[in-house]
């Protein structure tokens, strides 16, 4: 399923890594596919099958281009951000070949981190936009407030 938005070398050109470092075999788990999904139910839940209809149109208005490409744009990002939690466990610092030797880094991938969840937000806002573009309508979610403040209407202190 998610290689109907986005392709594998895709979501590794995002993070900066390589075939080695992050394989097709894990890329394929369920995980990933389950995980866009719910974020596009987020957005909304007919988006899946809008872009499996716009995409099976033979001509696409500008629009309709758009939204593909901000679906597709948006899963890379998206699978891309979820391996972020993980990725000082599977890039590598360095490789040798003299003793089949992996160095891993600390953490100098926050600047990484950072950029993919800049472009997935980026991304999650043009694909709503260009979801709405094409005539779909979009909720949005109101947070709604639990809490609230109450001031008694007599002084505790004063009794007045």
């Amino acid at each position: 399923m998610l290689t109907t938005y986005t392709t594998y070398n895709d979501v590794r050109a995002a993070l900066g890594v390589s075939e080695e470092d992050i394989p097709d075999v894990v890329l394929d788990l369920n995980l990933y596919a389950d995980t866009l999904t719910q974020e596009f139910e987020e957005i909304d839940l007919t988006l899946e099958s809008t872009y499996t209809t716009t995409k099976a149109l033979p001509v696409k208005t500008a629009a309709e281009a758009r939204f593909l490409t901000a679906c597709n744009l948006f899963a890379t990002y998206s699978v891309a951000k979820q391996l972020t939690a993980t990725m000082p466990l599977f890039a590598a610092k360095q490789v040798t070949d003299g003793k089949a030797q992996i160095s891993r880094f600390d953490n100098p991938y926050r600047d990484v981190i950072a950029q993919v969840t800049a472009q997935y937000e980026k991304a999650r806002t043009r694909l709503v936009a260009a979801f709405g573009a094409i005539g779909a309508v979009t909720t949005a979610t109101v947070a709604k407030s639990y809490f609230g403040i109450v001031s008694p209407s007599v002084d505790p202190v004063t009794g007045v």
